[in-house]
């Protein structure tokens, strides 16, 4: 198995628009719930909204992170999304054009459930994930990376359970990160608007669930 610190440096390094942070993908105790792992479940959103869910990249492929048969354990991803896409299309577009195009698919996804009543105090998981640790597996894929005393190692973080009460503190920096409204978790007008969807704003603000910010 290659060191966590290689694994975790190669991934980030691929993750625009936040390359390079790579406590994104530290899963300690410590960091898990952070405004790094907030940026990771952005990313995350982001990324599958365009390149898996619209330009339909096969999930069981991509993304191509660590690749031990690439010079250097470096995968192709970040490159060859982009090549495949303008090879069919010709429309000249970059990785991160695909990772913006997703992010507006997420906001327009979150305005419609926002129409449809989502709040902010309906985002939570089962009981279960808060009161009954997680099932800890002796293989190396039930590892995940993570510090310890600043060094880099596999930990098997999937055995334990969420706080709930730090997840509400991170869901508001994941909205404060997304520019959502982090008392209700509608969208703001500034938000949508960034991303060409002023007409999504006027709708919920016909609908009083415009988010304030």
């Amino acid at each position: 198995m290659a060191e966590a610190e290689e694994v975790v440096k190669i991934i980030t390094d691929k993750m625009e628009p936040f390359q390079g942070n790579m406590s994104m993908l530290d899963f300690s105790d410590e960091n898990i719930y952070s405004e790094n792992m907030a940026m990771l479940v952005a990313w995350h959103r982001h990324y599958t909204r365009f390149w898996k869910q619209s330009a339909l990249f096969c999930d069981w492929r991509w993304p191509d992170f660590f690749n031990q048969y690439a010079p250097g354990n470096i995968g192709s991803t970040s490159e060859a999304e982009s090549r495949f896409l303008n090879a069919v299309t010709g429309k000249g577009m970059t990785f991160l054009d695909g990772i913006n195009l997703g992010k507006k698919i997420w906001n327009l996804d979150h305005a419609i459930w926002t129409l449809r009543g989502r709040h902010r105090d309906m985002v939570h998981f089962a009981p279960f994930v808060y009161n009954q640790p997680g099932t800890a597996i002796d293989v190396s894929n039930a590892f995940m990376p993570g510090r310890k005393n600043g060094k880099w190692d596999y930990y098997g973080y999937t055995n334990r359970n969420i706080d709930k009460k730090q997840f509400e503190q991170f869901k508001t920096l994941f909205y404060n990160l997304l520019e959502w409204d982090p008392t209700t978790g509608y969208p703001t007008r500034k938000a949508l608007e960034s991303l060409e969807l002023k007409y999504v704003a006027d709708e919920l603000a016909k609908s009083g669930k415009l988010g304030v910010g």
